[in-house]
C-alpha cells in the first residue's frame, strides 16, 4: 500500500503544523546562533562582591610587589643574592597583575569575551608564564640555600650566577609555554578558561603539569628536606642557639623558615590551576554559571599568592622591614 500526496494537500498539511514544529522539523532553533552569555547569568551581588574581591588582591599585589622592588633596589641592607631572586618574582607578580587579572574580571563580569582572539592568546599566555617562571625561580632559590647552608665552601651562588639563573628560568618557560598561543583562541566571543578538550591539548596539559610543576617542586621539595635535615641535626648539639658558635645564623635559619611558608603558599594556591588544566567543565561558546563560578574560583586562589608573598617578606625579613623604614624616611640611610 503506498500514498500520494498532491502538492495541494503537502501544503495544506504543512499549513496546519504549529510554528514550533516547523522548527523541529528544520532541526533548529529559534535562538540567535551567536549568542553569547552575558553578565545576567551572575547576579549583580554576585559581580560586585566578584570585583570587590579581585580589586582588593590586585591593590595589594601591586602596591605590595611594587614596594618590595622599590626597597630591595633602595636599601643596601637588602641587596643580597636571594633577594635578586626575589626581585624576579616580584616582576612575575606585576605582570600578572597588569596583564591578566583585569582581563579576567572583565570577561567573568560581561560574560564573554570582549577584546579580539590575539589579546585571547596573550592574556592566557600570561596566565601560564608568570607562575611557570615563579616555580623555577623558587627552585633557583633551593639550590642557593642548599649550597649555602650545607656545602658553604664547594659552592656558591654569586651574582653573576643568580641572575643567569633567573634569565634562564624567564628564557626556559617562555619557550615552554609557545604552544599556548596555538591552543588557545576565541571564537564568536568567548575566549577558553583552560586548555581545550581535544587530544593535542590535553597531551600538552599533562607535559606541562609533570615538567613545567610536578618536577620542579619535588626537587623543592628534596632540597629543603636535606636544608631542614642539616638544621635539625646541627640544633640537636645546640649548635643554632648559641651565638659564639654560630654554625648556623639565625638570620639564615628565618630565611629558610621564610621560603618554606613562601613555596608552601604557592604550592597551594597554584595547584587547583595546574590540575584544572586537565579536569575542568566542558567549555563551551556560552558559558554557564557553574563554569563562570569555577573559573572565579580558581582565578582567586591563584591570583591570592601575588598578594601574599610580599606579607610574608614583611613577617619574616627584619632587613625587608627595616629597609621599608629607610625607604620612607623613618630612619637614616
Amino acid at each position: 500500500m503506498s500514498f500520494n500526496f498532491s502538492k495541494k494537500e503537502n501544503f495544506t498539511v504543512l499549513a496546519a503544523l504549529p510554528t514550533t514544529a516547523l522548527y523541529s522539523l528544520e532541526g533548529s532553533t529559534p535562538r540567535q546562533p551567536n549568542a553569547t552569555a552575558t553578565s545576567g547569568d551572575l547576579s549583580s551581588g554576585e559581580v560586585a562582591i566578584l570585583g570587590l574581591v579581585f580589586g582588593f588582591l590586585w591593590l595589594v599585589s601591586i602596591l605590595g610587589n611594587a614596594l618590595v622592588c622599590l626597597v630591595i633596589h633602595r636599601s643596601r641592607r637588602t641587596q643580597s643574592t636571594t633577594n635578586y631572586f626575589v626581585v624576579s618574582m616580584a616582576c612575575a607578580d606585576l605582570l600578572m597583575s597588569l596583564g591578566w587579572a583585569p582581563f579576567v574580571l572583565l570577561q567573568v563580569a560581561a560574560g564573554q569575551w570582549p577584546l579580539s582572539a590575539a589579546a585571547c592568546k596573550v592574556v592566557r599566555y600570561l596566565q601560564h608564564l608568570c607562575p611557570g617562571v615563579q616555580v623555577y625561580v623558587l627552585l633557583s632559590i633551593s639550590v642557593d640555600r642548599f649550597y649555602t647552608i650545607v656545602y658553604p665552601l664547594s659552592f656558591k651562588v654569586s651574582r653573576e650566577k643568580a641572575k643567569k639563573m633567573i634569565l634562564a628560568s624567564w628564557l626556559f618557560d617562555a619557550a615552554f609555554i609557545a604552544p599556548c598561543f596555538f591552543f588557545y583562541g576565541s571564537a564568536d566571543s568567548h575566549c577558553d578558561f583552560f586548555l581545550p578538550s581535544s587530544w593535542g591539548s590535553i597531551t600538552y596539559a599533562a607535559f606541562h603539569l609533570l615538567v613545567g610543576f610536578l618536577v620542579p617542586v619535588g626537587l623543592i621539595i628534596s632540597f629543603y628536606q636535606r636544608v631542614v635535615r642539616y638544621i635539625w641535626r646541627i640544633g640537636a648539639d645546640g649548635h643554632t642557639v648559641r651565638r659564639t658558635m654560630n654554625i648556623v645564623p639565625r638570620t639564615k635559619v628565618k630565611t629558610i623558615k621564610m621560603f618554606l611558608m613562601l613555596n608552601s603558599v604557592f604550592f597551594l594556591t597554584w595547584t587547583p590551576f595546574y590540575v584544572a588544566q586537565l579536569w575542568h567543565p566542558e567549555e563551551v561558546n556560552t558559558p554557564s554559571r557553574k563554569e563562570l563560578l569555577f573559573f572565579t574560583t580558581i582565578a582567586w586562589v591563584c591570583f591570592s599568592s601575588t598578594a601574599s608573598k610580599p606579607t610574608l617578606y614583611s613577617v619574616y625579613n627584619a632587613n625587608f622591614r627595616r629597609g621599608m623604614r629607610e625607604t620612607f624616611c623613618m630612619s637614616s640611610m
